[in-house]
C-alpha cells in the first residue's frame, strides 16, 4: 500500500476518460494513478514530501492526446515564422517583414498565411517585401505554397514548365506563373528549399511539445514521417529527443506514403515500412502506422468529389493521389502485416474508395488493425454508417465543422451543410477520436471541441462579432443531427485518441500512467456556449507537472 503519494490534486470533478464521476481528487506516485476519489479518501495519502494542488472546482481529466498533429514542424515554423496570428493583409506584411529583418538565412520560409485574406496571392506582394531573397510561406491548410520570384527562379518554373498531375501552378493573366502552387506543384519550389537539420527539428520538437503541454496535450501522433513538401523527415528528431529523455510525452508517428505510388511498387514499400517499424521500436518509438493522402483539399479544389465543384462549369471534380487499384492493393497488403492506415480524405469521392478498399482488405485478411480517417469533411450518409461495421475510427478534426462561407461557394451551401457527420458516424457504431492538425490549425483541444459540441467557431481574438438581432443564435453546421455531446467529444480526445495511436487507455484509474490535466472550470457545469472560455491550468506528464498557469 502507498504511504504517501508524490502528487494529489484535490477540489475538482473528475472526468475518467469515458464519464463524469463523482470523484473529486486524485493522487501519483512516480508515474502512475494510485487513488482516486473524494478530497478526504486521497487526502489520507498527503506525505510530508507531497504537492498538493487545489483544483478549484476545475476539471480534473486525462491528458488530452491529439490523434493528427504534425508537431515537429508546428515547433519549426513557431520558430521561423509564423502567420497564423494575423488577421488582415496588412499584419501578415508586417510579420513577413519583420522575419525577413531578423532572419540570417538566405531562405525565409514560414507558414500560416489565410485563404479569406489572400484568395489569389502573388509573387509581386513578396517581391515588394524581400525583392533578393527566396521566400517560400505555406498556407493555413499546408497544401500550397506562395512564392516570390526569386523562388521561382531557383525552382525553374516558367511559364513553359508543365503543370504537374494533381496539382497547379497558376499563372496570371500574361501566362507567368504568379506565385501560388497547388498540392504537387507547391513541390517543384519545395524540392529546392534547404531542408531543417535534424537540429532545427529537435529543437522545434521541443518547442511543440511546451506549447502542446500548456493546452493539456499529453501525447499525440505525429501524422508525416517521410519527407514532405519539400520537408525534412522528421523521424530524426523524434529518435534523439526519446534517446536523450526530452521528449517526455507519450508519442507515435505515421510512415508517409507518398502520393503518385503505383501499383507495382506497392511490395517493395511495405517491405520498406516493415524494416523501418521495427528499427524504430528499437529505438522506443511506434511507428506502426502509414498515412496517405488519399486526395487534397476542397479549398484548393483537390479533393475528390462525386458531384463536380461549383465554380467549375466543365464537370471538375478533384482526382485522387492514387489510382483506385494502388489504393486497393497498399491498404490491404499493409493491413496484412499489422499497418493501421491514417487516411487523410476531404471529398466524398476519396472516402468511398477508401471505405471500399478496407471492406475489401477486411475480406481477404480477416480483422485487423483499426484504420482511422482523418478531416471527414464530405461524406455521404450511407458512407458515414460504414465506418462502425468496418472498424474505422473517426479520427475528427472538430474545430472545422463550422460554416466556412468559402467553402460554401466551391461544393454549395447544401454540400457544406452535410459536412462532419460526425454523429451519424458514431449513432453506427463507429470509435471516435480527436486531433487538431496543427499547424492548420490551432492545437487548442478546448476550441475543437467547443465546436464539435456547437457546430460554430468562435471568432479569433481581436476580431469582434457582427451585431445580431435579440434572440439571434450564430449559424450552426446542422448541429440538431450532427453535434456530438460534451461527453463524447471529451471522451474521443483522450480515452478514444489513446487507445487508437498511443496503445494505452488514457483513463483515470487506479494503476494507469498519470497523464492528467486540469481545467480551468469544469464544463459539465457550465452552457455548451461557454466551452470557449475554457482553458487549461495544468498538466501532469508521466507523473510530473510540466506545465502550470
Amino acid at each position: 500500500m502507498t504511504a504517501s503519494a508524490d502528487l494529489v490534486i484535490v477540489g475538482g470533478r473528475v472526468f475518467d476518460g469515458a464519464v463524469l464521476t463523482e470523484s473529486t481528487a486524485v493522487a501519483v506516485s512516480g508515474d502512475r494513478v494510485v487513488r482516486v476519489g473524494s478530497d478526504e479518501h486521497v487526502r489520507a495519502l498527503i506525505g510530508a514530501s507531497t504537492r498538493v494542488v487545489n483544483a478549484a472546482d476545475g476539471l480534473i481529466h486525462p491528458g488530452f492526446v491529439d490523434a493528427h498533429v504534425h508537431a515537429a514542424f508546428a515547433g519549426v515554423e513557431r520558430m521561423s515564422l509564423d502567420l497564423t496570428p494575423a488577421r488582415s493583409a496588412e499584419e501578415t506584411f508586417a510579420l513577413i517583414r519583420e522575419a525577413a529583418a531578423r532572419s540570417d538565412s538566405y531562405w525565409l520560409t514560414g507558414g500560416g498565411w489565410d485563404h479569406e485574406i489572400f484568395p489569389a496571392p502573388t509573387r509581386h506582394q513578396l517581391d515588394a517585401i524581400v525583392p533578393d531573397r527566396p521566400v517560400a510561406l505555406s498556407d493555413a491548410g499546408h497544401h500550397t505554397l506562395w512564392v516570390n520570384s526569386k523562388a521561382l527562379e531557383l525552382a525553374g518554373v516558367t511559364r513553359d514548365t508543365p503543370q504537374p498531375h494533381d496539382g497547379e501552378i497558376h499563372l496570371d493573366e500574361t501566362g507567368e506563373p504568379c506565385g501560388y502552387l497547388n498540392e504537387t506543384a507547391a513541390e517543384l519550389v519545395g524540392r529546392v528549399i534547404p531542408a531543417a537539420t535534424d537540429e532545427e527539428i529537435h529543437a522545434g520538437l521541443l518547442n511543440a511539445q511546451e506549447h502542446l503541454w500548456s493546452l493539456g496535450v499529453s501525447g499525440w501522433h505525429e501524422a508525416i514521417l517521410g519527407v514532405y513538401n519539400g520537408k525534412a523527415d522528421c523521424t530524426g528528431g523524434y529518435l534523439r529527443a526519446i534517446a536523450d529523455g526530452t521528449l517526455k510525452s507519450l508519442t507515435s508517428g505515421a510512415l508517409w506514403i507518398e502520393p503518385g505510388l503505383q501499383q507495382d511498387e506497392v511490395p517493395a514499400l511495405v517491405a520498406r515500412f516493415v524494416e523501418l517499424r521495427e528499427r524504430n521500436a528499437e529505438a522506443g518509438f511506434d511507428t506502426s502506422t502509414a498515412k496517405a493522402m488519399i486526395d487534397g483539399v476542397p479549398h484548393g479544389r483537390t479533393a475528390a468529389l462525386l458531384e463536380p465543384y461549383c465554380d467549375h462549369s466543365d464537370g471538375f471534380a478533384g482526382n485522387l493521389h492514387f489510382e483506385e487499384a494502388a489504393i486497393r492493393d497498399f491498404v490491404q497488403q499493409l493491413d496484412a502485416e499489422g499497418f493501421a492506415l491514417h487516411l487523410h480524405i476531404m471529398g466524398d469521392r476519396g472516402i468511398r474508395v477508401a471505405l471500399d478498399a478496407i471492406e475489401s482488405a477486411r475480406a481477404v485478411n480477416g480483422a485487423g488493425p483499426r484504420h482511422h480517417i482523418a478531416h471527414l469533411s464530405m461524406v455521404q450518409p450511407d458512407d458515414a454508417r460504414r465506418f462502425g461495421p468496418l472498424g474505422i475510427t473517426a479520427n475528427i478534426q472538430g474545430l472545422w465543422a463550422s460554416p466556412d462561407p468559402f467553402l460554401a461557394g466551391l461544393i454549395g451551401d447544401d454540400r457544406m451543410q452535410t459536412g462532419y457527420p460526425f454523429r451519424t458516424m458514431a449513432d453506427a457504431g463507429a470509435a471516435l477520436a480527436m486531433g487538431s492538425d496543427w499547424p492548420v490549425s490551432p492545437a487548442d483541444p478546448w476550441l475543437a471541441i467547443h465546436v464539435t459540441v456547437n457546430r460554430w467557431a468562435p471568432l479569433p481574438p481581436g476580431v469582434e462579432a457582427p451585431a445580431m438581432p435579440d434572440g439571434a443564435q450564430p449559424q450552426t453546421l446542422d448541429a440538431e443531427h450532427q453535434a456530438l455531446s460534451l461527453q463524447q467529444a471529451l471522451a474521443a480526445y483522450t480515452s478514444g485518441s489513446s487507445e487508437l495511436v498511443l496503445g494505452q487507455p488514457g483513463r483515470i484509474r487506479v494503476g494507469e500512467r498519470a497523464d492528467v490535466a486540469i481545467a480551468s472550470d469544469d464544463p459539465f457545469s457550465l452552457p455548451a456556449s461557454a466551452l470557449v472560455t475554457m482553458r487549461t491550468v495544468l498538466t501532469v506528464v508521466g507523473g510530473e507537472v510540466v506545465f502550470e498557469e
